[in-house]
């Protein structure tokens, strides 16, 4: 058989003739070669899918370094951050950086905390530009962070400028206005307070029942009738009625105007409202106290239909110590000494009753007027057992109370020797000085008279002492002939 000249699929310099065994012989290699080539193949495959599981176990390898790493950092840089020092929060994230970590959201939050609870408006600010340049999306918490920040400094304008970053970025806004609200409340910045709650408020938002309260409450301290109104109105028209609470708040300012017409017409609102606004015990003080305090003209017999009420209702309402004060204020005002007495009289029955009733010697310092109507009639009883209710809950003499006529006639002078006018002795006595005397020998419980200007003067307290002892000794004998007729 002629030969036959193969090329080889490689690169030869030579071509040989191959005979055709030969040739059959080759190509029988080659197919075995074919097929004991696949598994090669596969080989190949497995060993590539081994060198990129590797690669892969490698790159989580590198990515659990740096959660771990990075979570290192964000505890250091979070406990700095609750020292507020900033410059170590800034410390710790150039060494993020360092280490080829990038901060993230998380933080700046904390570089803004540290700036918050320094209390450094301009560090805070500039910490939220830097991260916004960055190209990060500042946390819900880091806009709370700065709102709180600005609130508490009464920077209402800036706090503003913050919710309108906080909507621009589609974030909730009514969390940080509370808290706005809120801080500006606390800071004693009320008129912004109630400018940032009524723009939330015609923007739609509505706030929280503690919030409305607050607001009213805070308002009607100040004398605001007008803000705590117009909040009262604004809950309301968010579906939570004004309760006997708010009313109140009202009453109190209302009460304090000298016009008593605008607080009884409140009072007949509630009167004739619903259950959860009836008037209390508290709603009828603030109705008396307008009626008591008013400069018009004698109010007994509006005080008195007002007692009268309170009295029908007596099955929910029970008058209480500032319910007695007011009434002994009002009957001694308009010289009703008869009511006041009696009034008095239940007043004394609680503790620290007469403190209440002298306020602070304010509006006129009702317990120096009853004192002086009770000497101007002459009832040394009422006086003495008043002065009992004083001593009891440490209560000193007025000074007001020392004093009663053009003459300077003294407390104790007076109810000795009760008169309208001065009795004509022939020569003038120094009241002041016998005052100055008698109040030593009040406080040293003693007999002992004082010399003023050389002369020995016949000392007020020990006749007092002397009288009260007697006093004392009859309503011992009465109470035990009342025992042997029992």
């Amino acid at each position: 058989m002629a030969g036959l000249s193969i090329h080889l699929p490689f690169n030869s310099k030579f071509n040989l003739p191959i005979p055709y065994t030969s040739i059959s012989r080759s190509i029988g290699s080659r197919v075995k070669a074919s097929v004991s080539s696949q598994p090669r193949k596969t080989r190949r495959k497995k060993q590539q899918q081994h060198q990129l599981k590797t690669v892969d176990d490698d790159g989580s390898m590198a990515s659990g370094t740096e959660k771990v790493l990075r979570l290192v950092f964000m505890e250091e840089l979070m406990e700095r951050a609750r020292n507020a020092d900033s410059a170590g929060v800034s410390q710790v994230i150039y060494d993020m950086i360092a280490a080829g970590l990038s901060p993230g959201p998380r933080s700046f939050h904390g570089l803004v905390v540290a700036h918050v609870l320094h209390r450094d408006n301009d560090g805070a600010m500039h910490a939220l530009r830097r991260e916004l340049s960055e190209g990060l999306r500042p946390l819900h918490e880091t806009f709370l962070a700065l709102v709180r920040l600005f609130g508490a400094n009464g920077l209402a304008t800036r706090g503003l400028e913050i919710l309108a970053a906080m909507e621009k970025l589609n974030y909730d806004i009514r969390q940080a206005w509370l808290v706005l609200v809120e801080e500006l409340v606390r800071s004693n910045h009320l008129e912004d307070a109630n400018k940032v709650f009524l723009k939330g408020a015609e923007g739609g938002l509505r706030a929280t029942d503690e919030i409305y309260d607050l607001l009213i409450e805070e308002d009607c301290k100040v004398g605001d009738h007008s803000n705590a109104l117009t909040i009262a109105y604004e809950m309301e028209a968010a579906g939570r009625m004004a309760t006997t609470s708010h009313f109140n708040c009202l009453l109190s300012v209302q009460a304090s105007c000298g016009i008593p017409e605008i607080a009884f017409a409140t009072f007949e609102n509630m009167e004739y409202g619903d259950d959860h606004m009836k008037p209390d015990t508290e709603t009828y003080n603030w109705v008396i106290q307008a009626y008591t305090r008013a400069e018009s003209y004698d109010r007994v017999q509006d005080v008195a239909e007002l007692l009268g009420m309170m009295v029908e209702d007596h099955k929910r309402l029970q008058p209480n110590v500032r319910t007695y004060a007011l009434l002994v204020e009002c009957f001694t005002k308009y010289c009703v000494v008869r009511e006041a007495i009696r009034h008095f009289r239940g007043l004394k029955n609680f503790e620290g009753g007469t403190q209440v009733l002298y306020n602070d010697g304010k509006y006129g310092d009702p317990l120096s007027l009853y004192l002086r109507a009770l000497c101007r009639e002459g009832r040394i009883v009422e006086l003495l057992e008043a002065l009992e209710a004083m001593a009891k809950d440490n209560q000193p003499i007025p000074p007001r109370a020392m004093i009663l006529s053009r003459k300077y006639r003294t407390l104790v002078s007076s109810w000795i020797e009760p008169l309208q006018e001065e009795a004509e002795l022939g020569y003038e006595i120094d009241y002041i000085a016998r005052y100055s005397a008698c109040s030593i020998c009040l406080v040293n419980l003693s007999t002992d008279c004082a010399k003023v200007d050389g002369v020995i003067l016949k000392c007020d307290a020990g006749i007092i002492k002397q009288k009260m002892t007697r006093h004392k000794m009859r309503r011992k004998k009465w109470s035990k002939l009342k025992a042997n007729q029992k």
